[in-house]
């Protein structure tokens, strides 16, 4: 077991180890920041302003010939929201309880010096300031300097490799904050990068229909791990996203991963989208029409085909009845829609009607 090593830094040494990445915090099974809400990173920052206690970030410390990385293990959520808060101009909020601080200062004179009394001593007065709806820049510098001066406690897990790192995220992230999905990708920690990656490609924003929640909810990491699968390993598909990252962990390779980038290029180049052939890109179908337009190229058929067959399937085509069923008939919602029967039915749907599509349907018209 590594030996964890404390360490405490003022606020704002801790932000600057963050902002110039020597402490880092894109670690592969790390899920994303911006998972708090405004009322949250305000509550934070009020507990900053009046020293109350924040418990320990803990980072893992990666050494690799000789030279060390440390990563952000627990904590992210609070660090980049204090990052925010300090470098971003976010505005405390307005809807809290406890918006008023009382903090000391030094009582100025008309020439904005400091009085003294008749000993030579300053004179201090109790001030109260409302925080809220202010930014960093607009807090008084005593705040300003309670903000910076703030203790913060950092736990060191030292020695680490990137699966006990991954095995540190998963375990220090036990709780409700991370979602199934994020707890999951932690098992991926093998091609947790080359995932996270993809999620960057042009697809995800252009074809894929994603809410900002849906991008720092996991929801694109457990996307890109299902089009892997429904491509290379249809057969291993489960209904169970641990499952599938586990599997994928043990036994894909960094090809399938990076097949996939450019075969989502591809279909982002050839498809000329409207509004109803964008809504078939959603968080239940997206990874099967990836996995049928992989089976299209095999066809050998320019890749505008695609986007010709989408129009004509949001058009009619869907109604279409293959083994005695249309596609409205296999998105029954009694059932899961990640259900292995329902995912698998309908992949299968579509393969057959993309063949039956180029094969007779053109050629008759």
């Amino acid at each position: 077991m590594a030996r964890i090593r404390r360490q405490t830094y003022s606020l704002d040494q801790y932000l600057k180890l963050m902002k110039n990445e020597t402490i880092r915090s894109d670690q592969e099974c790390q899920r994303l920041s911006g998972a708090w809400t405004p009322g949250m990173i305000s509550e934070l920052i009020i507990t900053i302003l009046t020293d109350d206690y924040m418990p320990a970030i803990i980072v893992g410390e990666e050494t690799m010939d000789g030279l060390s990385k440390m990563w952000l293990i627990d904590g992210l959520q609070r660090s980049s929201s204090l990052m925010f808060f300090r470098y971003g101009n976010i505005r405390i909020s307005k809807n809290l309880d406890d918006h008023v601080i009382v903090y000391q200062r030094k009582t100025m004179d008309e020439n904005g010096n400091p009085k003294r009394d008749q000993k030579n001593e300053i004179i201090w007065e109790s001030v109260e300031f409302d925080v809220s709806n202010k930014t960093y820049s607009q807090l008084p510098e005593e705040l300003q300097d309670r903000f910076n001066e703030y203790q913060i406690e950092v736990a060191i897990h030292q020695n680490c490799d990137t699966t006990e790192i991954s095995r540190y995220v998963k375990k220090n992230n036990n709780h409700v904050p991370m979602n199934s999905n994020q707890k999951a990708f932690t098992y991926l920690d093998t091609f947790a990068r080359e995932a996270r990656q993809i999620t960057e490609n042009r697809f995800f924003l252009d074809i894929y229909s994603c809410t900002k929640k849906g991008r720092i909810n996991g929801t694109l990491e457990r996307m890109v791990c299902d089009m892997v699968l429904l491509c290379n390993y249809p057969d291993e598909y489960r209904k169970t996203t641990k499952q599938n990252f586990k599997w994928l962990n043990e036994n894909a390779t960094i090809y399938n991963f990076e097949c996939l980038n450019r075969l989502l290029t591809r279909l982002t180049e050839s498809l000329e989208i409207t509004a109803k052939t964008k809504a078939l890109f959603d968080v239940k179908h997206t990874h099967i029409f990836v996995a049928v337009f992989e089976s299209f190229t095999e066809l050998g058929r320019n890749d505008r085909d695609f986007n010709d067959f989408l129009n004509w399937f949001v058009n009619g085509g869907n109604k279409t009845v293959i083994n005695g069923k249309t596609w409205s008939d296999l998105n029954d919602t009694s059932r899961s829609t990640r259900d292995t029967n329902v995912v698998h039915g309908k992949l299968d749907y579509l393969k057959t009607l993309i063949k039956q599509y180029f094969e007779e349907i053109i050629k008759a018209a």
